[in-house]
Formats: C-alpha cells, structure tokens, sequence
C-alpha cells in the first residue's frame, strides 16, 4: 500500500483514513468506518511523564483483581467457563483489509436528556435490580498497528459494541446477541460466529450519577451498574454490517490512551487493559 498524502485524507472504498499530521477532528460523512489519528504529545519531563502515567494505570489493573476475586465469589456461571484461557497471552490480529463492511436498517435510538435517563435507571433497578452491560474489546490491524472497533452515535459520543443484559441472561450469550444486532446481517442468528474470549475488566457504577470507577468501593453494598468488557477475537474474514445510523470506527490504541476527555474513561483505560497481551499481526 503507497504511503498516505501528507495532506488530504485517503480513501478506500468503504474507509477512510485521516493521517495524524493533519490534525483534524472532521469525519467524512459517507464512510461505513472510520479510521481517526492525532498528533502524538511529548512532555519536557520523561521521569515525570512516565511515573504520571504508570500510577493512573493502577485502578484498570485492580479491575482485573476485583474481576478474579467477584468471580470467585459469585455463582458459577456455565458460559463463563468458556470464556477463554488466560494463560494465553498472545493475540493474533488480522488486517482491517480482510474484513467487509457494509449498512442496514437504522436502529431505533431513545431521544432522551440525562434528567430521563436517570430516571429510566431508577425505574429498571427497582423492577429488576442492579444491572450489568456487557460490551466487546475488537482488535484490528492497519498499517502494523493495533486498532480498537468502536461505534460512533449521532457523531457525538462513542461507544464499544455491546449493550445490557436482559434478566436471567448470561454475559456470553447476551454479548453475541448484541454483536449480532449491531454488526451482523441476520440479527435473529444464535451469535456462534462470534468468538468471546476473557473477561477483561470491570467497571462499576456506585450510584445513578454518571460516574464509573474500575474498582467497587468497599463501602457500597448496592452498585447499580456494572459494565464488563470482554475480548472478541475474529476470524481471518468476515462481514461487519452496521446499522445506518451507527459509524463503525477503526481507532489505534495509541490515541485511545487516557484520551478519556474525547472517548469516555472505559475506552480510554483499554490500552491498558490490553498491555499483558503480545499483538501478533498476521498478514493478509
């Protein structure tokens, strides 16, 4: 592949991509994906950059604690057991060119302020109690370099593919059925082509506020949500197609890292997440 024009961006067919020296936060309209970079930021103080940045990691790798230990605790869940082996830590990642993207039927989307959101919170923790919401850590490769699926919502706020569970509905199951809805052809199939591996962290909601913490503070008894991201490996083909009002967006790693202020602290915190796993890019 020809280096991109340092210029305007680089269209192919059904991408785009905006190199990081244009500096820009304009999206094209037309593309099913998206690939988005920006400048990387150096700091005068290396010691202080990196022992800044290795402290704020501590929170996403105590998710991880938490998870182990609020597994252990919990009931055995059959789907859970099949959730992949940890010990294995290197993750193969195919290039962004062996997938298909393609656009379906727009989904229907709740219009609603804050102020109504908190209050359909309320109203389904007093029906159902707390709930959980399960969403999909999906690497792809482009230009030797690890890239995260998101979906993008009215081009205003991101989010990783996945939703909330229905109750009595496993984490495993009730991901592939968000996976299909979101980014199959046939939303009704049973998910099995969807490979869910680990679960890789844990983020909590103490209270109805919108606040999320990658721990569960000891003294909160009733958390009324947790979000769990799961790895989801993919095969070395397949078809991703989305709804119309979705953008699909292929995001490296690299501009992912505590960017909380553009994509949200769970996105942001995925980097770090991720860095136990050695990346083996597979070419086409």
């Amino acid at each position: 592949m020809s280096n991109p024009s340092p210029l305007l961006p680089v269209h192919l067919g059904h991408i785009t991509h905006i190199p990081s020296w244009t500096a820009t936060s304009k999206v094209t309209q037309h593309s099913d994906i998206v690939l988005r970079h920006r400048p990387v930021c150096y700091f005068a103080s290396p010691q202080r950059f990196f022992l800044s940045r290795l402290f704020s990691a501590f929170p996403q790798a105590l998710s991880l604690i938490f998870r182990m230990n609020y597994e252990m605790g919990s009931s055995a869940d059959g789907d859970r057991s099949s959730s992949g082996d940890s010990s294995n830590h290197v993750l193969d990642i195919y290039p962004l060119s062996c997938y298909y993207f393609g656009s379906k039927d727009p989904l229907l989307l709740k219009e609603e302020t804050l102020a109504d959101r908190i209050l359909r919170m309320k109203s389904n923790y007093s029906r159902y109690g707390s709930r959980t919401c399960v969403v999909a850590v999906i690497l792809v490769e482009l230009f030797k370099h690890p890239h995260l699926l998101l979906l993008q919502v009215k081009n205003s706020f991101f989010k990783l593919p996945g939703g909330r569970l229905r109750p009595g509905e496993s984490e495993i199951n009730g991901l592939k059925r968000k996976l299909s809805r979101k980014l199959s052809v046939n939303e009704d199939g049973d998910g099995s082509d969807w490979e869910v591996g680990e679960c890789l962290g844990m983020w909590w909601r103490p209270d109805f506020e919108t606040l999320l913490y990658p721990y569960l503070p000891p003294n909160v008894k009733n958390p009324k949500e947790c979000t769990k991201l799961f790895l989801v490996k993919l095969p070395p083909s397949r078809k991703f197609i989305v709804p119309k009002n979705l953008k699909l967006l292929a995001i490296p790693l690299c501009q992912l890292h505590e960017n909380d202020k553009t994509y949200g602290p769970i996105i942001a915190g995925v980097p770090q997440l991720l860095s136990k796993f050695s990346f083996n890019i597979i070419d086409s």
